[in-house]
């Protein structure tokens, strides 16, 4: 499934963000935490300036997940 790997480097961080980052945006590529943003919107214009239309992923970081989807319409085919 796509952004396996970033909700996994999520969830093995989970713990450390909640305790420094409770409440922001974090951005993920593969294994790696980009950054910590106030704002969803920050941290998309981010990822969208670095990698363009690959795959990466944008979290909230809460104590208590709420499931949703989204779906970039920045995406050319």
């Amino acid at each position: 499934m796509e952004l396996d790997q970033e909700l996994k480097t999520y969830d093995s961080h989970r713990y450390e963000l909640l305790g420094r980052a409770r409440g922001k945006y974090v951005l993920i590529k593969k294994d790696r935490i980009l950054g910590e943003f106030e704002s969803q919107q920050d941290a998309l214009h981010r990822g969208y300036d670095e990698f363009g239309n690959e795959p990466f992923l944008v979290k909230r970081v809460v104590e208590i997940e709420v499931p949703y989807s989204f779906t970039s319409f920045h995406i050319q085919v």
